[in-house]
C-alpha cells in the first residue's frame, strides 16, 4: 500500500485517526486495531506506537483531527442552544396569541419574551448629593488651579524670553 500526498501510509492514517476520535484509547489500543499485532508483544506494540506518534505527519494528522472535532462539537452545542432557545421562543409567542385577555400567563409570557431579546434593561442611576457650597467651593478650587498653572507658564515663559534675549 503506496502512501498519498500526506506523506502517510493507509495504516497511518487508521492509527491516527483511531488515536484522534477514541478519547479513552492508548497509543497501543490504537495501534492494536490499525495493525495486525498477534504475534506482538505489549511491549513491542507500545515500542512502535510512541514511533508512529514521533513521526510529525502522523502527530499532525491527529492533532488535525482532534481540532476539527472540538470545532463540530461547539457547533453542535451552539446549534441546540439555538434550538433551545427557538421553541421557548415559539412556544411564548403561542401563549401571547391564544390566552384569554384575562389571563396573567399572557402578560407573563410578553415579559418573557422581551427579556428574551433584552427588550428590558434594567438601569439604576445613582446622583452624589452635594450641597451649593460644595459645588461652590470646588469650582473656586478648578479656577484658582488653572489661574495658577497659567501664572506659572507665563512666569515661566518671561523667565525663558529673558535668559534668550
Amino acid at each position: 500500500m503506496g502512501k498519498r500526498k500526506d506523506g502517510l501510509t493507509a495504516k497511518q492514517r487508521h492509527f491516527a485517526l483511531e488515536l484522534a476520535t477514541n478519547d479513552s484509547g492508548t497509543l497501543t489500543s490504537a495501534y492494536e486495531t490499525a495493525y495486525e499485532c498477534s504475534n506482538m508483544s505489549r511491549a513491542a506494540m507500545r515500542n512502535e506506537a510512541s514511533k508512529l506518534m514521533a513521526n510529525p505527519d502522523i502527530a499532525a494528522m491527529v492533532e488535525s483531527i482532534r481540532s476539527e472535532n472540538e470545532a463540530k462539537k461547539l457547533q453542535s452545542l451552539r446549534a441546540l442552544e439555538l434550538n433551545d432557545r427557538e421553541r421557548v421562543l415559539s412556544k411564548l409567542r403561542e401563549w401571547i396569541d391564544t390566552a384569554e385577555p384575562t389571563d396573567t400567563n399572557r402578560i407573563a409570557a410578553a415579559r418573557l419574551l422581551g427579556q428574551s431579546i433584552s427588550l428590558f434593561k434594567e438601569h439604576t442611576i445613582t446622583e452624589e448629593a452635594r450641597s451649593s457650597d460644595d459645588i461652590a467651593r470646588q469650582l473656586e478650587d478648578r479656577l484658582a488651579n488653572l489661574l495658577e498653572g497659567s501664572d506659572k507658564e507665563g512666569v515661566t515663559e518671561d523667565h525663558t524670553q529673558e535668559s534668550v534675549h
